[in-house]
């Protein structure tokens, strides 16, 4: 390799690495779409949140039925999005993935069952 070849390389390296979120140990982790519209987030829906918190009876910052399916189907865990401090538990990778191609919106749709 010539001196460019390998500087220009070299340059691809560090860009690409930088991209990727391989910086140093101390970077930032890259954000999702549910942490960079948690800023967004209104009162009204913070206040959403609180409330679809409390629907299976505890206060604990887990919403455990799928808010993706209006809070209807069990969620899992391994599909969870968190929101405000809140872990929101989804049914499948799909209901999350809809869920959080426009949290805001997901979010101003979710309705809240009477207790």
């Amino acid at each position: 390799m010539t001196r460019s070849t390998t500087i220009l390389a070299l340059a691809c390296s560090v860009l690409l690495l930088a991209a990727c979120g391989g910086g140093s140990q101390g970077s930032a982790p890259a954000k999702g779409p549910a942490t960079s519209a948690a800023a967004e987030l209104s009162a009204e829906l913070k206040s959403k949140l609180a409330a679809a918190d409390q629907v299976d009876g505890t206060a604990d910052h887990v919403v455990s039925l799928c808010s993706g399916c209006r809070l209807g189907m069990a969620g899992k865990a391994e599909h969870s999005i968190s929101v405000e401090g809140y872990e929101l538990h989804m049914c499948s990778e799909s209901c999350k993935a809809h869920f959080e191609q426009d949290l805001v919106a997901s979010l101003t749709e979710l309705e809240i069952p009477e207790s």
